[in-house]
């Protein structure tokens, strides 16, 4: 499951056998929503999750706080929490985010990160594409899983965590917006078996313009594959939900 450690100030003071709780609710919660089962526009009510998970309101309440800081719900007073909705300004936001800070962070990886490190980081996409050719049915959600980790394996070599953690987030944002139609990740998945070879390559080599040429590019492919099936969706099951602020723009 997805998860981001944010927002933990609103933890202070708690008991550290509440917070497990309140991080498993939490984390369980923002799963839900980033894969669907919860949609956009959804009212949640602390009472009503209470009862389904079989706990008190006050650790779902934290984790709906939570989540309220990560701008997955907000707040309705008197009513409960709806789930935020998904608009085409979100992909522009998200991708021209990672577009500024990925291609960083690679290059950054490729002054820093040793060669047994590289080749840790090329060994677990191996692992991954091998798992993904025993799937019969290739899920959205394994694919995103196996995206995610080579792109923070990339974070992560930066050695710097704050740019780690600023690019965990945007991860998890855009895993939101690709899980709203199962088969847009999947398209581009010819394209991810390359890249980490190509990406390695260049690491091997102290290569940085090349690393960041290398994820620049394939970070505005995937923002413009993304773009185009919001814009002229192929599928008649189409779930995304536009704002209305944005949807006619």
């Amino acid at each position: 499951m997805l998860s981001l450690a944010s927002g933990r100030s609103v933890k202070k003071m708690i008991s550290s056998e509440r917070v497990s709780l309140t991080d498993s609710l939490y984390s369980e919660i923002q799963g839900r929503i980033i894969t669907w089962q919860i949609t956009p526009n959804e009212i949640l009510v602390e009472a009503r999750l209470a009862e389904e998970y079989n706990v008190s309101k006050t650790p779902v309440r934290e984790a709906l706080a939570l989540l309220s800081q990560e701008g997955l719900v907000e707040v309705l007073p008197r009513v409960g929490y709806r789930v935020t909705s998904i608009g085409i300004g979100d992909v522009h936001e998200i991708f021209d985010l990672r577009l500024l800070l990925e291609p960083e962070a690679v290059a950054l990886a490729a002054k820093r990160a040793t060669k047994e490190e590289v080749l840790a980081l090329l060994e677990t996409n191996r692992k991954w594409l091998e798992k993904l050719a025993r799937e019969e049915s290739l899920s959205s959600k394994t694919y995103l899983r196996f995206h995610d980790s080579f792109h923070m394996g990339i974070a992560n070599l930066s050695e710097n965590r704050r740019l780690a953690r600023f690019i965990s987030a945007l991860l998890r944002d855009s895993a939101r917006v690709r899980m709203s139609d199962p088969l847009m990740s999947i398209r581009g998945i010819d394209e991810d078996r390359e890249l980490p070879k190509q990406v390695t390559q260049a690491l091997f080599e102290r290569n940085e313009e090349e690393a960041r040429k290398l994820l620049h590019q394939h970070i505005a492919d995937s923002k413009e594959r993304i773009l185009a099936q919001l814009i002229h969706p192929q599928s008649k099951n189409q779930r995304v939900v536009l704002r209305k602020d944005v949807a006619s723009n």
